[in-house]
């Protein structure tokens, strides 16, 4: 898996707090799939944070930037309440008219106006997809793909490591990095 620096990265001392964390509010567990684990691995040697590079997916026409790596781990000051860290896509459904088997995701990094979610639950477990402009994505369990005939939805990858490989920077996306962070 390819490695991503960050301009402003963030402390992770608490990783296995938030790991417990995640796993007991959303009722899964990391080691359910592959993805899941490569995501864990990820986090644990490569952290998180803001200003990553690489930080671009391209795709068809264009190409979606990503702008900061959700935190796992509880923020120091403000806990998992931060807007810095992970949450789930369908925390808020709860006592919304939604009913029945939903697949659940992870927000695990965001852009402007883009979020990036790992599915945790459910028939697409472990695939990656983004949503633009605040779009809604549920998934439910008859599902077994990321639809992809939806506008503003994408798939980034069938796994969280095939997501993190196709990330790339180009020469000016270097060039700002290092004039704004050193090498």
């Amino acid at each position: 898996m390819q490695t991503i620096k960050y301009g402003y990265p963030d402390l992770n001392e608490q990783l296995d707090t938030g790991i417990t964390y995640h796993e007991k509010a959303f009722e899964f567990s990391f080691q359910d799939h592959e993805s899941l684990k490569q995501y864990l691995r990820f986090c644990k040697e490569n952290g998180t944070g803001t200003d990553p590079l690489p930080c671009r997916f391209d795709k068809g026409n264009g190409s979606l930037c990503i702008e900061f790596f959700e935190c796992l781990a509880p923020h120091p000051e403000y806990g998992f309440e931060s807007g810095t860290t992970v949450v789930s896509c369908t925390k808020s459904l709860k006592g919304s008219m939604i009913r029945g088997n939903v697949n659940d995701a992870l927000i695990i990094a965001s852009g402007n106006h883009l979020s990036i979610g790992l599915v945790i639950k459910g028939k697409c477990i472990g695939k990656v997809f983004a949503l633009e402009d605040i779009n809604p994505l549920i998934l439910d369990d008859d599902m077994d793909d990321i639809p992809s005939d939806i506008e503003g939805i994408n798939k980034l990858g069938d796994s969280f490591e095939e997501f993190i490989n196709a990330l790339s920077a180009d020469d000016d996306d270097i060039e700002e990095w290092e004039e704004d962070h050193g090498e």
